[in-house]
């Protein structure tokens, strides 16, 4: 995780966002208690849920108020609370309500991730943190424990993270419900909790129409109980089955019987290798932005040898942290003065004019709101190959060491916007340096070149725009993998298919000479009908 979260604005960084106490009190309204049951609230804020709780347990005790909240807030309520300004404001609005602050309870200021428990829970209800960040000195320690389950990868992310832990301390047979975003349903970061969820219990699904005015995300109210194997998933009311959504691919709940048919035939993923690009951590560097056919470069370019030092290479380190052995072996590479060879970026005292095409730059693959094709818009500086480039990356920080897609740098094939509410796919040309922001797609080896033209075809589909959008990916974040699992148009014939790749070669040769295609074009929707008409 980047030190820039672990700096963000407190709220956002504990991933706060309150529940409304109406909510929060409807979504307990349901649930009938014993005096025997244990109930747990992982991020209990302000107390949302703890008042509509008390006030269920209340009827279970006799005696005084103030007796009974006594024993509800020893025997039956448990929470935890990072913020000790809402542990306070809960704890205050009990008192106001009932008159009485036990003195006794058990709330916690904690973090629940390193919080224990001596038992396990009936039920466990709230609104974890989303968007959160997680303490860096227990990150690792938690991914060994949280992040990993069934063999399938859990997202680092503060509501995952919630989510199985609860699921740990719930008791076979227990109920969870929980307040969170709706990104769970689909991206593929999420499958391994999605395959958690059914391999261990019943889940239901309902979208909150509105939540809060703390923000814009969209939400949705998990209903969870402990019960063993699933068979299927309820999500607003319609019952998924395992088997569809094991079609998908990355284990999507927003698979239907009328898309599921499309996912039982093979994918893009069999036709086209798709990557990410690279993130060069400081285009103004070296990305160029082309004009007229020309570029301006502000700067020069030289190479030095840095000393070593082990306070850099702590600053370079994920979370500052690098193991002792590590630490003695750069304390002994400083001592001996080695160093490393750097790049020196200094502004040149007048900028120069660069024509283009020139062997020292390649064109860049920036994102773009484009269909078919387009004109290169920047630049990157890729002398030597890309030497001041690769150079500057292998002595930042270590998140910028990897070169995302290196292997497919200059290779024809297709390139879309990775944010994006509709997949705009266009033709990349060869001769290319890859971004991150533009995710690629290339033809595995032995594949006709044919189908790159009648795969971008098939991406200009209502129908095709439908499956990535409502099945594999329904948030903005377009990533290469959801390319790869999207189906391939198997049920079109060889005269329709052929009648495709004509009709997408012309598309492009116009494309090229300068003419711009929109969604609402002739030509687009014709293509689109083709596949339409096909099944």
């Amino acid at each position: 995780m980047s030190q820039t979260k672990t700096l963000r604005h407190r709220k956002r960084q504990l991933g706060q966002f309150l529940t409304p106490p109406e909510t929060a009190r409807r979504l307990v309204s349901d649930f009938e208690f014993t005096v025997t049951d244990r109930v747990l609230e992982p991020s209990l804020g302000c107390g949302a849920f703890i008042l509509p709780l008390i006030e269920k347990f209340l009827p279970l005790y006799d005696g005084p108020t103030a007796g009974r909240l006594d024993q509800i807030l020893t025997r039956n309520l448990y929470g935890v609370e990072i913020d000790a300004v809402l542990l306070e404001e809960c704890l205050a609005s009990i008192e106001s309500r009932w008159g009485h602050r036990p003195a006794r309870h058990n709330f916690a200021h904690a973090d629940f991730f390193a919080a224990a428990f001596p038992h396990p829970f009936d039920y466990i209800l709230g609104n974890p943190p989303f968007g959160g960040t997680i303490d860096p000195a227990i990150q690792d320690k938690l991914d060994r424990e949280l992040g990993r389950r069934g063999g399938l990868k859990i997202k680092k992310e503060t509501y995952a993270f919630f989510l199985v832990k609860s699921l740990d301390l719930l008791k076979p047979g227990g109920r969870l419900r929980f307040i969170c975003s709706d990104t769970f349903l689909t991206i593929n970061t999420m499958q391994g909790l999605r395959r958690l969820l059914l391999d261990t219990g019943a889940a239901r699904v309902e979208r909150l129409e509105v939540f809060s005015d703390e923000t814009k995300y969209a939400m949705v109210v998990l209903d969870y109980a402990k019960t063993g194997l699933a068979d299927s998933v309820i999500v607003d009311g319609k019952r998924i089955p395992r088997e569809q959504i094991a079609l998908t691919g990355n284990h999507s709940w927003q698979i239907s019987d009328e898309y599921a048919p499309y996912f039982a035939g093979p994918k893009l993923g069999d036709f086209l290798v798709a990557t990410s690009g690279m993130t060069v951590g400081a285009n103004a560097l070296f990305v160029r932005p082309i004009i007229d056919g020309k570029l301006v470069e502000p700067y020069e370019f030289s190479y030095y040898e840095e000393l070593i030092t082990l306070k850099r290479e702590v600053e370079r380190a994920r979370l500052g942290f690098i193991a002792p052995s590590k630490r003695a072996e750069i304390a002994a590479r400083e001592c001996r003065g080695e160093t490393r060879r750097n790049v020196r970026i200094a502004p040149r005292i007048l900028p120069l004019e660069v024509a283009l095409p020139h062997p020292d730059y390649r064109y860049y693959n920036k994102a773009a709101h484009t269909l078919i094709s387009a004109p290169p818009t920047h630049a990157i500086y890729w002398k030597d190959e890309g030497d001041a480039v690769l150079t500057f990356k292998k002595n930042g920080n270590w998140y910028l060491h990897g070169v995302g897609g290196q292997k497919f740098f200059g290779r024809e094939g297709l390139t879309w916007q990775l944010i994006s509410q509709t997949l705009n796919v266009r033709h990349l040309p060869p001769g290319y340096v890859l971004d991150s922001g533009a995710p690629c797609a290339f033809l595995r080896e032995g594949i006709s070149e044919d189908e790159l033209d009648f795969i971008l075809g098939w991406t200009l589909s209502p129908l095709c725009q439908s499956l990535l959008k409502d099945v594999i990916n329904h948030t903005k974040n377009i990533q290469s993998k959801d390319f790869e699992r999207l189906p391939y148009p198997f049920w079109v014939s060889a005269e329709v298919k052929q009648e495709v790749i004509s009709r997408v070669k012309l598309m492009l040769k116009e494309a090229q000479a300068g003419r711009v295609f929109g969604w609402a074009g002739g030509e687009i929707m014709a293509v689109g009908n083709l596949f339409e008409r096909a099944h």
